[in-house]
Formats: C-alpha cells, sequence, structure tokens
C-alpha cells in the first residue's frame, strides 16, 4: 500500500487529469474522516466551497449509521469522506444514489453478486448468506459564511464511505450479515482504484441527483435492491414484506395489507431469512 504522502499525490494526480476538480488529503490517522471534514467546515467558512476527497490509513473512531461503529486498520479496509456543497430538490435517497456508485466501483465486472440493503449498505449473497462488504454514512451541515458565495439554501454534505478489503474481526456485522472484504472475493482493486472510481462516479452522479432527484436513479437500484421481495424484520419490533422502495428512495413495506412508507431515519431493517 501507498504511503499516506504518495496516495495523496498520485490521487490529486489522477483527479486532475480526469478533470475533477477535488482537493485531496490523506492522513495516517484519524479519528474519523466524516468527523474530521466536519471539524475543517465549521472552523473555515471557505472550506466547504471547495469539494474535498479525505482518506485515512486508519480510522479509530468511525461512525456508522444508527450510531454504530467502523472502526478501521491500514491491512484491512479503506475509509474516506467526500465533502461538497449540494442543493437538491430533496435529500431523500441520497445514501442510495451514493450506494449505486460505489457498487459499480466495487465490481466493475458486476460478477461478485453485490447488492445493496437500503439505506446505506453493500452486500454480497454468497453460498445462501449474507455479508456486507461496505457502508455510507451521510451528514449535513450548514455553512456559515459572509462570502456570499455559497447558495442561501446549499447545505455542505459529507459522505463516508468504508470498504472491507480483508473480513476484519470487528462488531460491523448484523445478525444476517457477516463482514466480507474485497480480497475474499478475488477482487484485483487497489485502494486508489476504488476512490478514484466512486469520486469520478459521483463527479456526474451528485450534479444529477441535485437536479432530477432520486427518481431518475431508481430503476438502476431495483435492480440491485438486497431486500425486494423479501420479508424483513423492523427495529420497531415488527416485520412485512418488502415492496422495494418509492421514487423518492423511502422504504416500502407490506404490513396487515397496508403498505407502510420507511425514511432512513425511522428504523433499521434486516431480512428475516438467509438467501435461498
Amino acid at each position: 500500500m501507498l504511503s499516506a504522502h504518495h496516495l495523496q499525490a498520485h490521487l490529486s494526480e489522477k483527479l486532475a487529469s480526469l478533470g475533477l476538480p477535488w482537493d485531496v488529503e490523506v492522513l495516517d490517522t484519524v479519528d474519523s474522516t466524516s468527523t474530521e471534514l466536519m471539524r475543517q467546515a465549521k472552523l473555515d467558512p471557505l472550506i466547504p466551497l471547495n469539494p474535498k476527497v479525505l482518506v485515512s490509513l486508519e480510522q479509530t473512531q468511525g461512525r456508522g449509521r444508527r450510531g454504530h461503529s467502523w472502526t478501521s486498520s491500514k491491512e484491512d479496509s479503506l475509509t474516506f469522506s467526500l465533502g461538497l456543497q449540494l442543493q437538491p430538490i430533496s435529500w431523500l435517497g441520497l445514501s442510495l444514489c451514493v450506494g449505486i456508485d460505489l457498487l459499480q466501483s466495487l465490481d466493475p465486472e458486476q460478477s461478485l453478486g453485490l447488492q445493496l440493503k437500503w439505506p446505506n449498505d453493500v452486500w454480497v449473497v454468497k453460498a445462501q448468506r449474507f455479508y456486507k462488504l461496505a457502508g455510507i454514512l451521510i451528514e449535513t451541515h450548514q455553512p456559515q459564511t459572509d462570502t456570499q458565495l455559497s447558495p442561501p439554501h446549499a447545505r455542505y454534505c459529507v459522505i463516508g464511505i468504508g470498504v472491507n478489503f480483508n473480513a476484519p474481526a470487528l462488531h460491523t456485522s448484523t445478525p444476517l450479515a457477516s463482514p466480507i472484504g474485497l480480497s475474499d472475493l478475488g477482487s484485483p482493486l487497489s485502494r486508489q482504484d476504488v476512490i478514484l472510481q466512486v469520486v469520478n462516479k459521483l463527479s456526474v452522479t451528485l450534479k444529477q441527483f441535485e437536479t432530477e432527484g432520486f427518481a431518475y436513479f431508481k430503476e438502476r437500484f431495483d435492480q440491485v435492491d438486497c431486500l425486494k421481495n423479501r420479508d424483513i424484520f423492523l427495529s420497531d419490533g415488527t416485520t412485512g414484506r418488502c415492496l422495494g422502495v418509492s421514487k423518492h428512495g423511502e422504504l416500502l413495506v407490506l404490513q396487515n395489507s397496508e403498505v407502510r412508507t420507511i425514511v432512513s431515519m425511522d428504523v433499521s431493517v434486516r431480512p428475516l431469512k438467509t438467501p435461498g
């Protein structure tokens, strides 16, 4: 693996050659790449004006959705965050759009059996089991700036991504999804390959999301939806049949002959059974 200094130089050069105006910073270690980007944005009101990629070779206090932790090591994981200003017509479904690009970046040939588990995980279906390969965490912050350069309704959005390269002995699993790494799947991708692919794809996707919303991406999500047509358990103690997602990215669950609409902050969900 490249050192932090060499990885930063490599990523900066490659992104510049693609015509992508992202600032790049690579750290040896940090508590959380998303936390650090938020800190920087709050300390310097000009930072949100420039899109930035922050990578850390080691993350000691990484955060997942609903307070779960995502700790990473140099050997096993890739953790990075993207920070930029966004002003979408609706924020609903953003994590699903990011997930589509992350899945395609991790599996360009679509040969690894990757699927998206609403609202923010990349899962693998293998040998009649679910495995978790990657996760996404999205946070926003309202910039406080007197420069008048920031659109009045724009927010600073931080997209945190964690990818397993080797299956870690960490508390990142759900009752039905143990962690798995790219190396376990025989993938030849390097960390820099993944970062470059994700940033390249999201540079286009995020602009489309701002103007079109999730509806523009719904068909693509439906093709890799891990929960659709499965019986699922919800963290509020109820169960139901997943019918997929709405055009806004909400989860649709059939319960007692009625369709319940769920947004990501409401509850977490998981399949009731292993695939098969």
